[in-house]
């Protein structure tokens, strides 16, 4: 799945039936637009990866439980977007898989026709609002293309007071 939050192409990935497709049906009510449902085709231009829908099913969602969907008539054409650079991805896991590590994550990273772009696993369960994790995911890539690192800002004060309480 391929959507564009806040200007930024976001492949999400995870198993089937996870919750891909309808944390993309709460971005689209929030005014992001998606671009591709089940299958995304990528490619290179001009050194940049891009993502599109294949022709045949562009404009249609599967959503479980209500089958196939037309994005337009239910959201407007601004809910589309014919194709996007892809700028990160969010890889929605199990719950029970993930480590549910807190704090000073690793940071992981995604390959796709040899270009390497940052990675967030997101643990999936009900009732966690997964486009408001999405939309955090996509504001905190934005910050650090700006030179901000919250962890690690937040890793430096704490180091701070350690030096100080000892020194």
């Amino acid at each position: 799945m391929l959507v564009s939050v806040n200007r930024v192409g976001v492949l999400i990935t995870g198993k089937s039936g996870i919750g891909k497709s309808e944390c993309a049906l709460e971005l689209i009510t929030r005014h992001h637009k998606i671009v591709a449902d089940d299958l995304v085709i990528a490619g290179i231009e001009h050194g940049n990866l891009f993502g599109k829908s294949d022709p045949l099913i562009r404009g249609y969602m599967e959503l479980h439980g209500l089958g196939v969907i037309k994005v337009q008539s239910h959201f407007g054409k601004n809910a589309l977007c014919p194709k996007k650079r892809i700028d990160m991805v969010i890889d929605f896991i199990d719950w029970d898989k993930s480590s549910h590590a807190r704090g000073f994550l690793k940071p992981y990273t995604y390959s796709i026709l040899g270009k390497t772009l940052p990675l967030v696993k997101l643990p999936v369960r009900p009732a966690r609002n997964m486009a408001s994790l999405v939309e955090v995911a996509v504001t905190s890539f934005l910050l650090k293309k700006q030179g901000i690192d919250e962890a690690k800002e937040l890793e430096q004060r704490i180091s701070e007071r350690i030096g100080s309480t000892h020194g």
